[in-house]
């Protein structure tokens, strides 16, 4: 029997893929998407929870899915500079939708996070992260698997200047980045879907808590069992 799996954050550049390739995986039963407006799509198997202009959470149902992909985040610059406003979608919906899925027994979250993430951290950015993180690790979820990518590469709605010459330098300087550097490397969003949506069907990694990077990701995404970061 296959899986239902919710996906949350897939009108994004790493969700939609997820939500698309599971719509497309023959493992997956049913695929749910939490949105706040539709997605377009027509599949027999996909179901769409919609929280329209509400809070987005508000768009979840006391109905249980196998699995939870989390790919929700934004942009300082998409929230106008609001420092709240970023901490509410990287942070706390993503801690409001884990504690759904622990009251609704949902036995695998695997969430989208980012190298660096450090609730001490000096950089904002990678303080909230960190803070999600360190709230997921008190949540009574079965299974988890933090994803930390490096700066993610691939076709997305828009692009900043800055993005393209980060992407650019670290492109060329990728060679060079073995050992501890490794997880520094630039990663195509497909390729964090793919492994995003192998995660549910792989249960090698038992449960816990589970950080993957770079190597891991990769070796994830390619059907092989996630090595060292």
């Amino acid at each position: 029997m296959g899986k239902s799996i919710l996906v949350a954050g897939a009108s994004g550049s790493v969700g939609g893929r997820v939500l698309r390739k599971a719509l497309a995986d023959r493992r997956a039963e049913r695929v749910v998407a939490l949105v706040r407006r539709g997605t377009g799509l027509a599949d027999a198997k996909l179901d769409e929870w919609v929280a329209g202009e509400k809070d987005l959470l508000e768009g979840l149902k006391d109905q249980r899915v196998d699995a939870v992909i989390c790919c929700l985040g934004t942009t300082i610059r998409n929230v106008g500079g609001d420092k709240a406003k970023f901490i509410h979608v990287d942070q706390e919906l993503v801690l409001g939708l884990a504690a759904w899925a622990e009251r609704m027994g949902v036995p695998v979250f695997c969430v989208v996070s980012a190298m660096g993430a450090d609730a001490r951290s000096r950089v904002f950015y990678n303080r909230v992260k960190g803070a999600m993180e360190a709230g997921l690790r008190g949540s009574a979820i079965p299974r988890t698997v933090i994803f930390q990518p490096s700066i993610l590469t691939g076709p997305r709605k828009e692009w900043r200047l800055g993005e393209r010459i980060g992407i650019a330098v670290m492109r060329a300087f990728a060679p060079l980045m073995v050992g501890g550097l490794s997880g520094y490397r630039p990663m195509p969003s497909d390729v964090l879907a793919t492994a995003l949506l192998e995660a549910v069907f792989s249960d090698e990694s038992g449960p816990g808590i589970h950080v993957l990077r770079y190597n891991a990701i990769h070796a994830l995404a390619n059907g092989r069992r996630p090595v060292k970061a």
